[in-house]
């Protein structure tokens, strides 16, 4: 019985573990937020703009807009997982970058940039499509002329 007691006890006294609620972006907000961006890519000289919904302390979620093929990347401490919501994209994964880098931005430690990719594989990506790119891994997004895509990505580490 006295088992039991001091379990209790150590139960009850016990700090309770926070709980957060679910973090939910509905598609009004989303929509909201991609003609904010589609505005701020089409006004970059890079024809990027990015917003990042939220920030979980080792991973966060970005939604993105680009009006024009980007730089090539290599992430060294996240994966990217995109799912591609409007437009159509050539991913270009692997091979050797060009051009590569260091990434001077704000927290971006172990993060490289390129003027793209020899020898990579090229992928079509279209609204709905789901892609994983593993930490490590160059890749690179590719846009036809005139054309402008929306995805989300989630970066894991």
């Amino acid at each position: 019985m006295l088992p039991r007691i001091v379990l209790s006890l150590t139960l009850l006294t016990s700090p309770a573990f926070a709980q957060t609620e679910p973090i939910i972006h509905t598609a009004t907000d989303l929509q909201q937020r991609e003609a904010k961006l589609l505005e701020a890519a089409k006004a970059s000289p890079t024809g990027l703009a990015i917003g990042r919904l939220e920030d979980y302390g080792n991973d966060y979620t970005l939604l993105v807009v680009r009006t024009s093929t980007g730089e090539s990347e290599r992430h060294q401490l996240f994966a990217d997982q995109m799912v591609i919501k409007t437009g159509t994209i050539t991913l270009v994964t692997g091979g050797t970058m060009q051009g590569e880098h260091p990434n001077n931005g704000p927290g971006r430690p172990g993060e490289t940039l390129g003027s793209g990719i020899e020898g990579g594989k090229e992928v079509l990506l279209q609204a709905g499509d789901i892609v994983h790119i593993p930490a490590g891994i160059p890749h690179w997004i590719k846009l036809a002329p005139g054309i402008t895509t929306t995805y989300l990505v989630f970066k894991e580490k």
